[in-house]
């Protein structure tokens, strides 16, 4: 079996790749779909230490670990500032992602306020296959240059789980 994809960079929550982890706090499936078993958001994963440090107008650059892009799909990528509870899209890419790489540059805006507390998403609906929604999250700070910043864009698109639109397969220009 194909492991399906997970965020490596920013270390996502639970993320094998996380040097600090030990073992029991793991999660070895951070690449399967969320469900019953890994409720949105964030897959259900405790809120950990901020594993890196970004400033208001950098880009975060994020890498994606695994081969079984479906096709590629939709991504998107998104930060809250209330713990998960709302997210604001700072880049989508449709139909596309995953299929010319798995690194991609996120701007965060000039006018994001500071804060240790930020939730940083991944979220990808796959082209084909089952309708599936993957979602990891990593905890990050963010180094505002205004006292009273803020950041502005979409809602996070949450879609194939129980009380979302479901999104078919996508193969031609349909969505």
């Amino acid at each position: 079996a194909q492991a399906h994809m997970e965020m490596k960079k920013p270390l996502a929550r639970r993320s094998k790749f996380n040097p600090y982890l030990t073992i029991d706090q793991i999660d070895y499936s951070l690449s399967s779909p969320l469900g019953t078993s890994y409720p949105y958001p964030c897959r259900g994963a405790p809120k950990g230490s901020s594993v890196a440090t970004y400033n208001a107008g950098d880009k975060i650059q994020v890498e994606l670990f695994g081969e079984a892009t479906h096709n590629g799909g939709h991504c998107q990528f998104a930060v809250s500032y209330d713990e998960g509870k709302t997210f604001v899209v700072l880049r989508t890419i449709m139909k596309t992602c995953m299929l010319e790489g798995l690194s991609f540059d996120v701007p965060i805006p000039e006018g994001a306020p500071s804060s240790s507390n930020v939730v940083f998403a991944w979220t990808w609906i796959n082209r084909s296959g089952n309708r599936e929604y993957y979602m990891n999250c990593a905890d990050i700070t963010i180094v505002g240059k205004k006292n009273n910043g803020s950041i502005v864009g979409p809602k996070l698109l949450v879609a194939n789980l129980p009380n979302s639109p479901s999104i078919p397969e996508f193969f031609s220009n349909q969505y």
